[in-house]
């Protein structure tokens, strides 16, 4: 909203009885010569009339109307019908409270509607502005020495409020500015930090404005921030906000947060480290009770590029666990058990990434987890998606070694590989076995006339000197198919 001191200043307006201008907001810049305009107001216009039609008589019940809409100020333009303002008028906007103003013969209606609308546009590209900015500065204080406190701290600074970050699951707070948590606001956090779900609250006092919101973090509740001030917050401010809100749950899930030492990961997820205390030193990065389950993540990650600490790191961020470490061959990684499987594995596919997961396991039997997991890799590869063992999709192919598998099948389809036309006959035989051998879908899928299909299942047949009405040989290349389809 613009203040209607602007317009006074700006036009040298004259200001007549009534409301001090300084104090009142413009919404809209409305003009109407109705009697009663009040039907087709909202509020908080600048309500501007050249007084046709107008009596001076109606006066007190013509403000009345206006002030019960709740418009922000009435401007009269002098001449051509009144020389000046009528002194009715004044009257009943003094009585009224109403701002009065004197819109002189030289000042057009649009030219108050213009400024109206120029001086939105400017306070929209600063508020923009002061957005962009104030992320950078979040952005570069989440990525700076001492991430956590050093978001607060700029929170508050680009607020000019005070900011309380609050982690029940460690007991701990961060807070910055003069913090008045009174107990309606110490509710609203406990609020927040009780659900699992997103929540946000406002809360209004006669003296400060404040802002609730729940975190994420590496346990499903406990995390909330409570920022407040004496000025009402704006588009721009509760932006940052939500980037500070999002950059404090990344910052709570993240390895170096939720972590012990370095070494711990690789140390748990190679199941190397066995102390007295060892359900309690895997289960505290994440607030978590000494009985947990664990499920193991075996994954093969070929979508993330780089090396294999940056795919290590990479890993962890994604899975929202310190415990990952490589074996050369696949990732291991160690996520609670009670975390919602479906998460995981929507999270794994989306990235792109092959992986077996295991079923929730005590600490102590890790060893069988990772076997369930790396089973459960192995019909990941030919599912083409993130496999849960127990699942009644993995089958026997997650029974399967890697090795074993991929030598079969490439020894299984190379007279095929090797015939001159082999993307045909192997994009041909793999339609043919998806359409259960019937010719007109198979037809239809490839494009090609259904004796195009017949000629080439009869070339398959014989390079790979099988019987194709065979039930037996007909699994055994479809998996072939599959496997190579998606690689080792």
């Amino acid at each position: 909203m613009v203040p209607l001191r602007l317009f006074v200043d700006r036009f040298g307006l004259r200001v007549l009885g009534g409301a001090d201008p300084s104090d009142r907001r413009v919404r809209w810049v409305h003009v109407s010569e109705l009697a009663d305009p009040a039907p087709y107001l909202s509020g908080g216009e600048l309500l501007l009339t050249a007084g046709i039609d107008f009596r001076p008589k109606d006066s007190a019940a013509y403000v009345g109307r206006l002030a019960s809409a709740g418009i922000a100020a009435l401007g009269f333009g002098v001449t051509p019908v009144f020389d000046e303002v009528p002194s009715e008028l004044v009257s009943a906007c003094e009585a009224h409270r109403m701002t009065l103003l004197e819109i002189p013969p030289q000042v057009p209606f649009a030219a108050l509607s213009q400024a109206h609308h120029a001086e939105i546009v400017r306070a929209e590209t600063l508020a923009l502005r002061r957005l962009s900015d104030g992320q950078g500065v979040l952005i570069r204080a989440a990525g700076g020495p001492g991430p956590l406190r050093a978001v607060v701290d700029r929170l508050a600074e680009l607020l000019e409020g005070w900011v309380l970050v609050v982690d029940h699951n460690r007991d701990r707070t961060w807070a910055a500015g003069p913090v008045r948590a009174d107990r309606r606001v110490s509710e609203a956090l406990n609020r927040a930090c009780a659900s699992r779900t997103p929540l946000s609250a406002a809360l209004n006092t006669a003296d400060q404005h404040v802002e609730i919101q729940r975190l994420m973090g590496p346990s499903p509740s406990g995390y909330a921030m409570a920022v407040a001030r004496e000025a009402p917050f704006a588009v721009a401010d509760r932006g940052l906000i939500a980037v500070a809100a999002s950059a404090l749950s990344l910052l709570f899930t993240a390895p170096a947060e939720t972590a012990a030492p370095d070494t711990l990961g690789a140390a748990a997820v190679a199941a190397l480290l066995r102390p007295p205390a060892w359900e309690a030193a895997l289960a505290a990065p994440f607030d978590l009770p000494e009985n947990t389950g664990w499920r193991v993540v075996r994954a093969l990650p070929s979508n993330l590029p780089g090396p294999p600490g940056a795919v290590a790191h990479t890993l962890a961020e994604l899975l929202a666990t310190p415990y990952v470490a490589s074996d050369g061959e696949a990732f291991t990684a160690l996520v609670p058990g009670d975390r919602p499987v479906a998460e995981l594995t929507r999270a794994l596919d989306e990235a792109g990434i092959l992986a077996g997961i295991s079923r929730p396991r005590r600490p102590d039997d890790l060893g069988e987890a990772r076997d369930e997991a790396e089973a459960a890799l192995n019909g990941s590869r030919i599912r083409g998606e993130a496999v849960v063992a127990g699942d009644a999709a993995e089958g026997l192919l997650g029974l399967l070694d890697p090795a074993d598998a991929a030598r079969h099948s490439t020894g299984l389809l190379a007279p095929l590989e090797a015939a001159r036309d082999s993307s045909a006959l192997l994009g041909t035989l793999r339609a043919w076995l998806a359409h259960h051998g019937n010719w007109d879908r198979t037809a239809a899928d490839l494009g090609v006339h259904r004796n195009t299909v017949r000629h080439r299942m009869r070339q398959a047949s014989r390079l790979l000197d099988r019987d194709l009405a065979d039930p037996d040989v007909r699994m055994e290349l479809w998996f072939a198919l599959r496997w190579r389809a998606r690689g080792t």
